[in-house]
């Protein structure tokens, strides 16, 4: 199984969907997970440095970076074990390019 893994920021909840200002990129990264669960062949895993700490001391790659750069580097995106990109979280198309799986739904919706 491959699998894509997102280390994000501390946020207050697992998904970062709560509160009076939602960022719409964490919406819409919430719903390709949710698209992505029905694919039997990739796993999406998002963890969130304030309820995930250890997570990001588990992955050597992500931990090295995190010292290197600090909390501007996150969110981090690996893919079947290889950062493809940090910053900034994964858009539509590198998310299909990475999993082969055309993405639809409301998790198409543009990227802000």
């Amino acid at each position: 199984m491959k699998k894509l893994e997102l280390y994000e920021p501390a946020m207050c909840c697992s998904t970062g969907v709560c509160g009076p200002s939602v960022d719409e990129n964490l919406i819409r990264i919430t719903a390709i997970r949710q698209e992505l669960k029905t694919n039997p062949d990739i796993m999406m895993v998002r963890y969130n440095l304030a309820q995930n700490p250890n997570a990001f001391v588990r992955n050597t790659a992500v931990n090295a970076l995190l010292q290197e750069k600090g909390a501007a580097c996150l969110p981090i995106t690996v893919w079947d074990d290889a950062i493809v990109k940090s910053g900034s979280y994964p858009t539509n198309e590198e998310i299909t390019r990475y999993t082969g799986v055309a993405l639809s739904g409301m998790a198409t919706k543009p990227e802000k």
